[in-house]
């Protein structure tokens, strides 16, 4: 579905209330402009944050502005549909959005203290992956859905391993915890929602729980 907002107030309500996977806003408009629906966004917490695509004439400083503020690319006014397509698949293709690994990077020092609250062995390489996971999925919801394809790889990239030693890290930090961990911790954040017959949760059920209540933690302090 495509929306449509006559103004900068219109569009940053409609971006927070539909959720959109990508916004096309032009740098001047009325009301707020796109550099204030840019700063907004970067001051709320939210689930996911869409690919921002700015709409600018040739102004090397405007564009260098929104870049900066977090607008993932930068379209010159006049561009074809087809230009704006390709722009967004490349996009997609690239990973979350600029907005959302910002917030992620915001988080991560909180996912860090979530895991110890826990009485995760901070000296487990799993700790490092899972507090870094828990952090991405709480501003990008959908890499939980894709935890094989994106959010492992990613991980994998940025500390310099494969995929598979992330997942079997993360795996071996949440057994560990689960055997030697803080039960209590473990009790209120998990509670009942863990497959008794199991005992421990599956990665992505641990990064899940965890994700969502380091949301809701932000989402209070931001209110």
């Amino acid at each position: 579905s495509v929306y449509a907002a006559a103004d900068g107030e219109q569009a940053l309500h409609e971006i927070l209330s539909l959720c959109p996977d990508a916004v096309v806003f032009s740098l001047v408009l009325p009301a707020w402009d796109g550099l204030n629906i840019l700063e907004r966004l970067s001051a709320v917490s939210l689930r996911r944050y869409p690919y921002m695509v700015a709409v600018t004439a040739i102004r090397e400083e405007l564009r260098s502005r929104a870049l900066a503020l977090g607008a993932d690319a930068a379209l010159i006014e006049g561009a074809d549909a087809s230009a704006l397509f390709s722009l967004l698949q490349g996009l997609w293709q690239k990973g979350s959005s600029v907005l959302s690994v910002r917030h992620a990077q915001r988080r991560a020092g909180r996912a860090r203290r979530q895991l110890l609250e826990i009485g995760m062995p901070p000296h487990l390489k799993g700790y490092d992956y899972l507090a870094r996971a828990v952090a991405m999925v709480s501003a990008d919801d959908l890499l939980l859905r894709q935890a094989t394809t994106r959010l492992y790889p990613g991980i994998a990239a940025e500390c310099g391993v494969s995929d598979h030693s992330v997942e079997r890290a993360i795996r071996h930090a949440i057994e560990s915890t689960w055997t030697r961990g803080r039960v209590e911790a473990l009790h209120r954040v998990f509670g009942n929602s863990i497959d008794p017959q199991r005992g421990k949760p599956t990665n992505t059920e641990c990064i899940a729980m965890l994700a969502e209540q380091l949301y809701e933690q932000m989402t209070r302090e931001v209110l």
